[in-house]
This record gives structure tokens, C-alpha cells and sequence, in this order.
């Protein structure tokens, strides 16, 4: 059998551009160079907040949307529910601008649900179990608002099954997921200290007409490239949380509708209108705070071994899955910060991975006085460790 066509190795480079430009263009794509007037504009460009730790993504479209407070952003949330909390990418929670929810939802049911004999023993659920819940999902929640509690009672009363009852309360989170994916279930208010669950159609009222799959699909991957990118099939997969596989299938459809850019001996790919733009983008300059579980680190992961410095992506990307907050120096990752509460204020205490120069201390420093009483308990006293090895 012959090896598989590699598009991106065998066409010419349609841009030939550097890191630092890149940087620069993600930056102000990303809304962290060029502020957002609104939440919702943040949301869309993002691709969704990854809201798995609530107070990171605050901080992510707080950073992005200066103008907009913790009220306005709760009431986009539970009161006019411009903003949708649900599973989306790679399975995590993410806030999804509500116009945009057909979309999303159209997009995620392409991906593939496997259900191996150790998911089952794990969770407990076999698959005709899984898609029995599945199924039952929107019965339960029909002009309801449900605890977790009350809903796996609910499933476990329509599914016949008080087995299952005992495994939602227990593994509750994975095995909703796929109905989070195909729009039958999203995030309710919380009542008291426990999440609700709610039908979209109920909570949103008419998201309007969903694209087809496929259709979907394109326009995500357009708007991936287009915040994220230049970025590779694999890079796309891990974002998305589909195997390489179906990656690589998606970007060899669409190869022709997509430019090939050369970074510095990377190759990557990006839509025409992002290589327009990027091909007239500066070079990231200056220094930015950016909190936990920021997309700019996130994604895509080809572009950590390059703004990350040698022996110290285990510094950013943690243990289970932990995005630190980190520094950014014209770009690149400096170093990471944290902040704890000190004397009426915050304390921010830096940890650079070399010593910085007295003008980005200076920069840091103003950074971190941005972030009083907007982000973080102001005022902010801003403290530089030494530096790591």
C-alpha cells in the first residue's frame, strides 16, 4: 500500500512568515492586543470559553472584554442567556455565544462516541445503557430544572433501571456528555452549591436553523484557524477532541479552500482571509498576564514547543491537565504567576524562567496594577521570584 498524500508536505508555501508575526497575529485575533467591545464578540472569536475552573475563564473574557463586569457576565449566563454553559471541545465545559448554539451542536455530533469494554467498566454504563439515558434525556427534563441528583432519579424512573440511578450519581459527568453533544441537555443556574441541568430548547427558546454536519464542521474549522491558527490536522483533533484520523480527512477535503504557511521551517495550514491578515500582522511586542487555561497556550499544541522555552513546558502545561497562568514577553511564555490574597489586596507573584529585564519588570508591573479591582481583589502588589533554571 502506498503512504497516504501529505498535502502540506508537498505544496509550495502559499506565506512564508515568522514566530514572532504569528505571535502578534494570535494575539490581536484572540482579542488580548486589540480588546473586544462585548463578551459575546470574545466568545465567538474564541470558539467558546473553556470554563471547566469558572474563574479562569472570567479572567479569559474579562481579560479580552475590559468593559465587561462579573454581573454582566452572570446575567449573560442565567438571566438574558446570551451565553450557554455546556460540554462542547474535547468534552470540557466551555460558555458558547446562545446565536451561535445551533452551530456548535451541528458540528459536535460528528464526533465519535466510542464506547469500549473498558468505558463500561469504568463508568459502569454499557452502551445500550448509555444510549438509553441518552434518549431519555429530554423527556426528563421537559419544563424542568433538575439536580444532578433529581435527574439520574428521573432517568432511572423512565429507563426502567434503578441501576443507573446509582451510576449517574457517580459518574454523572461522562455520561451525559454525548447528550450535551447533540443539544438535548445543557447547564441550568445553580440552586444552592449543586448544578441544574435544563432542555436548550426550553432554556434558549428558537436557536434557529442548524447548518448540516458537515457544513458545521467547515465553518469551525474555519473559525479554528482563524484564532489558533496556522495550525496542522493534529493540532485541529486535539482542540476538537477527535482522533487524528478524522482530522486529517477534514483537512484533505477541504485542502484547496486552505494556504499553506511556512514558519520558520514549520508548516501549517490557514484560511485565505487569516494569511491575508497575518501576512500584514507585526510582531507581538510587549508583555501580557494571562490566566489560567488561556486559549492562547491552550491551542494549538504544535505552538508550545515553540513559545514555551526548553524544560519548562512542565511548568505551564501541569499535572492532570492544568493550564498555568502565565507571562508573556513580545509573545512567548516568560514565566507563570499567581495571586493570593495579601493586606486588603492581592499579592502577584511571578516566576520567570530567566531574569527579566528591568523594563519588562516595569511592563509586568503595569500589567498587574491593569488587574486591580477588575480581575483580581485590588490593589495588586506585584512580587518577582527567582528566576527558574
Amino acid at each position: 500500500m502506498s503512504p497516504a498524500r501529505n498535502p502540506l508536505a508537498e505544496r509550495t508555501p502559499d506565506l512564508v512568515t515568522t514566530w514572532p508575526q504569528v505571535c502578534g497575529w494570535r494575539l490581536e485575533r484572540q482579542h488580548v492586543t486589540s480588546p473586544a467591545d462585548d463578551l459575546l464578540t470574545v466568545a465567538a472569536a474564541l470558539g467558546g470559553v473553556q470554563a471547566q475552573v469558572t474563574s479562569s475563564a472570567r479572567f479569559t473574557v474579562g481579560l479580552r472584554s475590559p468593559g465587561t463586569t462579573a454581573d454582566e457576565l452572570d446575567a449573560a449566563l442565567w438571566t438574558d442567556r446570551s451565553l450557554v454553559k455546556t460540554w462542547a471541545m474535547r468534552g470540557t465545559l466551555h460558555w458558547l455565544a446562545s446565536s451561535e448554539y445551533a452551530l456548535w451542536v451541528s458540528a459536535l455530533t460528528t464526533r465519535e462516541w466510542r464506547i469500549t469494554p473498558s468505558w463500561e467498566r469504568y463508568h459502569g454504563v454499557t452502551a445500550a445503557e448509555l444510549a438509553a439515558i441518552t434518549e431519555a434525556i429530554p423527556e426528563a427534563l421537559a419544563g424542568r430544572r433538575l439536580t444532578r441528583d433529581e435527574l439520574a432519579q428521573r432517568l432511572a424512573d423512565l429507563t426502567a433501571n434503578p441501576h443507573l440511578g446509582e451510576q449517574l450519581r457517580s459518574g454523572w459527568g461522562a455520561v451525559l456528555k454525548p447528550a450535551a453533544n447533540r443539544g438535548l441537555l445543557c447547564f441550568g443556574p445553580d440552586r444552592g452549591r449543586n448544578v441544574t441541568f435544563v432542555r436548550p430548547d426550553d432554556w434558549l427558546g428558537d436557536i434557529g436553523p442548524a447548518p448540516a454536519p458537515a457544513d458545521a464542521l467547515w465553518q469551525v474549522l474555519r473559525r479554528f484557524l482563524d484564532a489558533y491558527g496556522p495550525a496542522t490536522h493534529a493540532d485541529f483533533g486535539r482542540w476538537f477532541g477527535v482522533p487524528e484520523r478524522a482530522a486529517r480527512a477534514l483537512f484533505a477535503a477541504h485542502a484547496d479552500q486552505l494556504v499553506v504557511a511556512a514558519i520558520d521551517g514549520h508548516r501549517a495550514w490557514l484560511t485565505t482571509e487569516g494569511a491575508a491578515r497575518l501576512s500584514r500582522s507585526a510582531a507581538a511586542d510587549g508583555v501580557a498576564l494571562l490566566g489560567g487555561f488561556d486559549p492562547y497556550v491552550l491551542a494549538p499544541i504544535s505552538h508550545r514547543d515553540v513559545i514555551v522555552p526548553a524544560g519548562h513546558l512542565d511548568d505551564v502545561s501541569r499535572t492532570a491537565g492544568w493550564i498555568s497562568a502565565v507571562v508573556l514577553v513580545n509573545g512567548f511564555v516568560a514565566g507563570t504567576w499567581t495571586a493570593a490574597p495579601r493586606d486588603r489586596g492581592t499579592a502577584l507573584t511571578v516566576t520567570p524562567f530567566t531574569t527579566l529585564s528591568a523594563t519588562d519588570v516595569a511592563a509586568i508591573e503595569r500589567r498587574g496594577a491593569e488587574l486591580a479591582d477588575r480581575l483580581v481583589d485590588g490593589p495588586v502588589t506585584v512580587e518577582i521570584a527567582a528566576a527558574g533554571g
